[in-house]
This record gives structure tokens, sequence and C-alpha cells, in this order.
């Protein structure tokens, strides 16, 4: 591996070097160049490769016999398809003038693993090489690269592109070398390192509905609600405690086109987390992350609106999630729809008197995916009557949940039943929740 030389040697080094090509070799003896540029393709000591200290060039010492010590830091254990590792290789010696070094990726059949690339030009540059007939990668130190940049040594930053799809093992080559800057090959330390990480667990199914209708195949909107069911989603149950919503909880993240989405609960077999609000229409990627690593994916369709109601029972059927409001001679007051059966382990519907003529009831329905509708664009049927009031409103201080208000006629007194509520937004309907009308 051959570096930068130093000041002192500059000048007498380019003239040797200017009639390097002129200089007839005595018969054994090879000629050797000072690459400070970067050193020659394909010297990393992977399989099938050499090292500078295997190739007739910085052979003072046997290799890796140093007191410095070469490392690569920034792997982690697994990867995903088509992640993005940030890598940085360093080598440690005291009393040395320049470092430099070469890194490639290979898969178990030697052959080139991912894609890398320099993303510190200022220090490193890309190569290929060819191996037993295979195209290989490389990152090196190019001319300024050699320089140390940090208290006796020399680092390098550089990506890491995974395949996309799992190929198995990849395993790092990395060959440094710390040389005294004299400006020959002589004197130099050479060393060589390797590191592998493993493929991700392939990754589970995650299926996202409406938190509130649980609807299979429906849509979700940004700012709604989500209920998403998968396997070994989270190690414990935990849930957010304050606004704003935290983006990770127990570890574990949920992307939504890439992006972050709010969380409200995660468990091992469930996560409760909003759409972003920055989210396109469209079908949307879904990953689930634990400690930032891939571990289950699904799509979703998303659209700006897509109206769901909860329910009394968190299933998105039965008795409404909501509760009356009566205005009685002017005066307002606040009445439940709905009331907890202990023995049957159920919210059941509270029969509703809808008194005098006179009495203005209004159903305060709560749901989500329908904050964005016009109100021009909203409707409802109570019993199968059209309502002649219908108003829709995000509801201050909780995140994703919607409210709409829906006068109940007064003409259903009496049906002494369950009545069916629909509700409308923007051509779509929502799924219907029920109401027991005496």
């Amino acid at each position: 591996m051959h570096l930068l030389m130093t000041n002192k040697t500059f000048k007498l080094s380019i003239i040797v070097l200017f009639f390097a090509g002129f200089a007839v070799l005595a018969p054994g003896v090879s000629r050797v160049t000072a690459n400070s540029g970067g050193p020659p393709s394909s010297r990393t000591g992977a399989p099938g490769e050499p090292t500078c200290a295997t190739s007739n060039c910085h052979v003072s010492f046997p290799l890796n016999s140093g007191p410095g010590t070469l490392s690569i830091t920034g792997l982690p254990a697994t990867y995903a398809p088509n992640q993005e590792i940030v890598v940085t290789v360093t080598l440690n010696q005291t009393n040395r003038q320049l470092y430099g070094f070469e890194a490639t990726a290979l898969d178990a059949q030697n052959k080139k693993a991912g894609e890398l690339s320099a993303t510190e030009p200022a220090r490193t540059q890309k190569i290929t090489g060819v191996v037993s007939g295979g195209l290989r990668e490389y990152i090196e130190h190019n001319f300024a690269g050699t320089s140390p940049n940090g208290a006796n040594q020399g680092s390098w930053t550089f990506k890491w592109k995974a395949p996309a799809q799992s190929i198995g093992p990849v395993t790092f080559y990395v060959a440094g070398n710390a040389a005294n800057g004299s400006g020959t090959e002589l004197g130099d330390y050479i060393y060589t390192k390797t590191a592998t990480i493993q493929p991700a667990p392939a990754l589970t199914p995650f299926a996202s509905v409406s938190a509130a209708s649980f609807a299979l195949n429906g849509s979700l909107t940004p700012d709604g609600i989500v209920a998403g069911f998968g396997a070994g989603l989270s190690t414990n149950v935990a849930q957010a405690s304050a606004l704003p919503l935290p983006t990770t909880l127990d570890g574990t993240s949920v992307l939504v086109n890439g992006v972050a989405a709010p969380l409200f609960f995660v468990s091992p077999g469930q996560i409760n987390y909003l759409i972003p609000t920055a989210t396109a229409n469209g079908t949307a990627t879904i990953t689930v992350q634990r400690n930032g690593v891939d571990t289950a994916q699904g799509t979703a369709t998303i659209e700006s609106v897509a109206p769901a109601l909860f329910s009394a029972n968190a299933n998105g059927q039965g008795v409404a999630a909501a509760v009356l409001l009566r205005r009685r001679n002017g005066v307002d007051t606040f009445e439940p729809v709905a009331q907890f059966n202990a023995a049957a382990n159920r919210f059941d519907p509270i029969p509703i008197d809808l008194g005098p003529a006179t009495d203005i009831v209004v159903l305060l329905a709560f749901g989500t995916g329908f904050r964005t509708a016009s109100q021009t664009a909203v409707s409802a049927t109570v019993g199968g009557t059209a309502s002649t009031f219908v108003a829709t409103a995000p509801v201050g201080g909780f995140a994703g949940l919607d409210q709409a208000n829906i006068l109940i006629p007064n003409s259903l007194a009496g049906r002494n039943g369950l009545v069916d509520v629909v509700f409308m937004a923007a051509g779509k309907t929502a799924n219907t929740v029920q109401l027991f009308i005496k």
C-alpha cells in the first residue's frame, strides 16, 4: 500500500519517479512506485487478493505484526434490503506520518456485495478491480486522505448500501498502512481486519386498519388513527402519556413511506399509531422497526377522507362511542348512550328518550378520518331517516380524533329498539354504529 511522501523528500522523490521509466532493473529485482493517490485495487487480503505486505512492496514487517490497531465501526449486527450504512475505518499507531486503507465488501461466494460509495471525497475514492474474473468495488484513501486526521491516527468514512434482497452474510475486508513517510516502501506496517454482518430475519406481515372501524382493506387518512397488527412488534406493552406523541415506544417505531409515525400504544401484537400529516395519497409502505432494524412491513391505501366511527366496544360495531347533547328550554345537558355490562364484559346501549318535540337532541359521535371533509359533503341517517343537521370538526387536545354532530330526528320517538347510524363524508360511508331509541 503506497502513501504520500513527506515534504523533506518530495523533490527528490519526484526526480526518482520521473526517471523510473528509464531505469534498467537488475535480474530478480522488482521495481516499486509511490502510489500516494491510492493503492492498486485488490490489496485488501480478501479471498483471492494479496496485501501490500505480501506483494513485494511494504515488506519490512510481517502482516499485522505492528503495535497499531485497525478497526471497522458503524456496522450493525444485521442488514435489511436496501439499507444504507455509514462505515468508518480507523488506523491507530504512534510515530507514524501517513496512513492509508482499502476496503471491499463480499458475500459468502466472494462476490461483490451491495454498493460502496465515497461520502468523504476529500479523503477517499472509489475504484474497481477484477479478481478471479469477478468485478469488485473498493473504497480507499486518495492523495489528501493519507494525512492524519486525529492523534496518531488516520480515519475514513464511507457508505455501504445493502442489496435489494438478502444475499446471506456479508464480510468487509480492510487493509491499512501505517507509514513512516520516508518516501520509500520500507519501514511501513500493514494491517488487515474483517467484519461480518448477517441478513436481518425476513419481515413479518403488518396489517393496518382504521382504529375506529377495523374495516379490512379500508383506506386510511393523514392524521387518522390506525391499529396495526403483527407478531413480535415490541417486547413490552407501552403507551404514550402526553402530547406531542412520541415516535418511539419500547424501542419500536413505525415508518410510513419512510416518515416516523406518532405512536399511541405498542405491544407484541398491536401498535396504535397516527398516519403522518404529509403522507401522500396512494399506496403507502408501512414498516415496523425494532431498535432501528426493520422487523415487519405492510401496505395501505391513503386517501384524503376515509370516515370511520368508534364504537363503545372498540370493534367498529354495535353501540356508538358517543354522548348526547340535549337542549331543553335553552339549557344544555350531556347524557351517555352506553353503559358497561360487567357480567357480559361489554358495553350495552342505554335507551334514549327523545322527549318532547321541542327538545333538540344531538349525537356527538367520535371517529377518525374525516376532519378534512367539506361541511357541505357530510350527511347522516339515523334509523333510515335523514338528519337535517350534520357538522364535523377535529377534537381539540386529542391527536387524530374527529367528531360528527348529528341531529337525531324527533320523528324516531317510539321506535323502542336499536337504530342504525350511517354517516357519510365526501361520498364515502363510514362503518355503521347503533343507538337504542325508546
